[in-house]
């Protein structure tokens, strides 16, 4: 028995194992309406830690990680009482500038959203946008399992990136594609999120209130790509798969009318920045965030 904990416990079946645990929990919570969210998250990681035989390892790196998301997430409910008057037609001329005076979500969901494939493609969008938090705590859980250090990198880069994020949007409220047709500054497409899986909130988030004006830089697509830069370290060629994720990601915010293309420009662009920050000034300064590398002669004595 000990022999198979000791196999089961290795770098490679312990990430297989636990992430094919979470990608079927979470597909369950998806299937049932229930919106996978950070609260949620961290209770099924809890039998990953026990698996792994680092319980109190994880509850140190863990639970305070959560928390302070969950705390950022309760201040997103402030920036609709600053007063600032959200930009909308502005971003909105904006996309279809670049674009030639067309919006790519029109263009988008006109091309696509046709009979069965349409109502296909709606759902699929749909399931990648609600993984919004299940990717980047999937990404923390594989890199707190093979490489600690890099899991405090990117914890930190990422709660960093929220909290720049956080000051944009208090002080630039932007609009999303949805919330400018909503208020007739464009039109020719549909609200798909809508009409596709219901979405139960945990307790939590149900107190919180919701900042519809939060949509430039897209976290949606700033979240997914950091947890790709990340992942190049620890898995170099595995990471490619998280690119192709931040590929559909990117495609099913703009398809569902949740953000325009330069929301997702400004989101990798910030990701980018924030990874660039992380590795080039925070951690030749910072002792926690670099490898101790054994020195030979040490080992040898050991």
């Amino acid at each position: 028995m000990s022999q198979v904990i000791r196999t089961v416990r290795r770098p490679g079946p312990l990430v297989a194992i636990s992430l094919s645990y979470l990608l079927v929990a979470a597909g369950i919570m998806i299937w049932r309406g229930i919106s996978v969210s950070p609260d949620y998250l961290l209770f099924l990681l809890i039998p990953v830690a026990l698996l792994s035989g680092r319980f109190i390892g994880f509850l140190r790196d863990w639970v305070p990680f959560v928390v302070i998301f969950l705390g950022w997430e309760a201040m997103r409910g402030i920036a609709s009482k600053t007063g600032f008057a959200p930009h909308v037609s502005d971003l909105a001329s904006l996309e279809t500038g670049l674009f030639g005076g067309h919006l790519p979500t029109a263009v988008l969901q006109q091309a696509l959203d046709v009979g069965s494939l349409g109502r296909v493609l709606t759902y699929a969008a749909t399931v990648v946008y609600f993984c919004h938090f299940l990717f980047p705590l999937a990404v923390g859980m594989v890199l707190w399992l093979v490489d600690r250090v890099q899991f405090v990198r990117f914890t930190t880069a990422l709660m960093g990136m929220a909290l720049v994020a956080f000051v944009i949007f208090l002080l630039v409220p932007t609009a999303p594609p949805w919330y400018a047709q909503t208020h007739g500054v464009l039109s020719g497409f549909r609200e798909l999120i809508k009409g596709t899986l219901p979405s139960y909130v945990s307790p939590y988030y149900e107190r919180l209130n919701p900042n519809p004006v939060a949509a430039f830089p897209s976290l949606h697509a700033a979240f997914p790509f950091l947890g790709f830069l990340a992942l190049l370290r620890v898995y170099p060629r595995g990471a490619w798969i998280a690119f192709a994720w931040c590929l559909m990601v990117w495609f099913s915010v703009v398809f569902l009318g949740e953000h325009y293309v330069i929301d997702v420009i400004a989101g990798v662009l910030l990701a980018a920045l924030s990874w660039l920050v992380m590795m080039r000034m925070a951690v030749p300064r910072i002792a926690v965030l670099q490898h101790h590398v054994t020195p030979a002669s040490e080992a040898i004595v050991a």
